[in-house]
């Protein structure tokens, strides 16, 4: 049964919160030598043994040779010594960009931090012999995009060794370059910039920047934990309570297979990540906070070079873990946005309000192909706000959330019209135009009931929202506020409506 305690690192300036043995165990490195590496491609094949990078760079080209149906493999760069940056991409229709959620299991960005490395490949042979003959898996193939790069730091992992082990591997890339410390820096004026970062980073970050995911998860060696956002700051995520759900679930089932798995941490197996210790520039905050999805980092194994005789013990312990989070990418809201007169999809900003917060860019966004969009959120009743540039702001209200459940929400914008006649509506009159100040609302030859007035500026942001009851005359408006300048003013009415022009000048 493991304990909590703090060790100070004075010369780092931080402060760590591990379980109580886990110092003897970080310490006493579980030696890992070359019998530790597979013979042939055969015995690498068992996921019992590491392979070397040939024998790597084979079993991904088999998966997709075997599988073209659903499997498809992705150089998306080099690393710095020529070594390639591989990805799988599983799904049932492979070759096509489909209206589904995708999802990213990365591994071993320190190259000395390996157990993931045959976890991954060890999870693309199960989804791949498993869809059509497994019910969760075809499930998860027939519903996601699903992408696994079992390797991101060749080069860390590799290079000492002349690419037969991974003996010698170390956390850096060739030029010494600690790539998960390499990544814009959320909420210090960084932007979503490459130059200058590693090679290796700069290609993942386009491979991300391409993909957006929706879930993904970065496995590691050192620990046994799973980390949740922020690594770089202590404020909590808005989505905090969301990170904890799906961290605790996949620590759960880890824990269920062997209690002493992930045991003795506050949370029961998930640490916030500022809270264990402080990292900037990771990957982790740089996705969640850049590119609007959803990560968290995964520390599988007290000993970085785990060697082979405990690989198969975690495999068991997390295999179940990494199904359920990869499900997990099927559940929260979800839907399309699209043009209510032509039905093309729009790229929309999907904000839940009184939620989402700027300094976390929590907001997500629907995919200018399809319009298709997924918010994971933990359960509950939330209202949405979608905008998009050129159309009319929608809320809907009361979006009713339910863990492990999908809630579809397919959404219909109404675009501003090209054309807006100059001359006044008979059903409704807008005076003085130009205005300053004031501004009089008048149906004509409609009976008392609730008008709604609606201000828009001419790149559709919304202005002003008024709902009136109108029992005859004039409706007094005060524009004050507005900005000199062009707007928008829909009028709306029982079943009447019209959008006029307004200009707005000083008194």
């Amino acid at each position: 049964m493991r304990l909590l305690h703090h060790i100070v690192f004075a010369t780092l300036g931080i402060s760590l919160l591990l379980p109580l043995d886990s110092s003897a165990q970080q310490i006493q490195e579980v030696q890992f030598n070359s019998s530790d590496m597979a013979l042939d491609l055969t015995e690498a094949k068992t996921f019992q043994k590491y392979p070397t990078y040939n024998q790597y760079l084979q079993m991904m080209q088999d998966f997709a040779s075997d599988y073209p149906a659903i499997c498809q493999l992705d150089t998306f760069g080099t690393s710095v010594e020529g070594r390639l940056l591989l990805a799988l991409k599983i799904s049932d229709n492979v070759a096509l960009n489909e209206e589904e959620a995708s999802f990213l299991y990365t591994s071993t960005m320190h190259g000395d931090e390996i157990v993931g490395f045959v976890l991954l490949l060890r999870m693309a042979d199960v989804l791949l012999k498993g869809y059509d003959n497994d019910a969760e898996v075809t499930k998860l193939v027939d519903n996601l995009e699903i992408w696994i790069n079992p390797l991101a730091n060749p080069d860390g992992s590799y290079t000492n060794d002349n690419n037969l082990s991974l003996q010698h591997s170390f956390r850096y890339n060739v030029n010494s370059v600690d790539l998960n410390r390499d990544f814009p820096i959320p909420n210090k004026g960084e932007t979503n910039d490459p130059t200058g970062r590693a090679l290796e980073t700069r290609h993942m970050m386009e491979f991300l920047g391409l993909h957006r995911f929706s879930l993904s998860a970065n496995i590691h060696s050192g620990m046994e934990v799973v980390n949740y956002p922020w690594d770089n700051r202590p404020v909590p995520h808005v989505d905090s309570a969301c990170y904890r759900f799906v961290s605790g679930e996949y620590a759960d089932e880890a824990m269920a297979v062997d209690p002493d798995y992930m045991f003795g941490w506050p949370e029961g197996g998930i640490v916030h990540g500022y809270s264990w210790y402080q990292a900037v520039g990771t990957r982790q905050d740089y996705i969640n906070y850049y590119l609007g999805g959803r990560e968290v980092t995964l520390e599988l194994s007290m000993e970085q070079r785990l060697i082979s005789d405990e690989l198969e013990r975690h495999w068991n312990l997390n295999q179940r873990s990494l199904i359920n989070y990869m499900s997990q990418c099927t559940y929260g809201i979800r839907g399309t946005v699209t043009d209510r007169h032509s039905g093309d999809p729009l790229k929309a900003r999907i904000e839940v309000i009184n939620h989402d917060k700027d300094h976390d860019r929590s907001a997500v966004y629907s995919s200018a192909d399809h319009g298709d969009f997924y918010r994971l959120i933990k359960e509950g009743i939330y209202d949405l706000l979608i905008t998009a540039d050129g159309y009319f702001d929608q809320t809907i209200r009361n979006v009713s959330v339910m863990d492990f459940q999908a809630t579809y929400q397919d959404v219909e914008m109404e675009s501003w019209p090209i054309y807006v006649p100059e001359y006044e509506s008979p059903a409704f009159r807008i005076y003085p135009n130009p205005s300053s100040g004031l501004l009089y609302v008048e149906p004509e030859n409609l009976s008392p009931g609730e008008l709604i007035l609606t201000i828009h500026s001419l790149d559709g942001k919304l202005m002003m929202s008024k709902k009136l009851f109108w029992q005859g005359g004039a409706l007094e408006l005060d524009i004050d506020q507005l900005e000199n300048g062009m707007y928008f003013v829909k009028t709306s009415m029982h079943s009447h409506r019209m959008v006029h022009r307004l200009l707005v000048i000083d008194p």
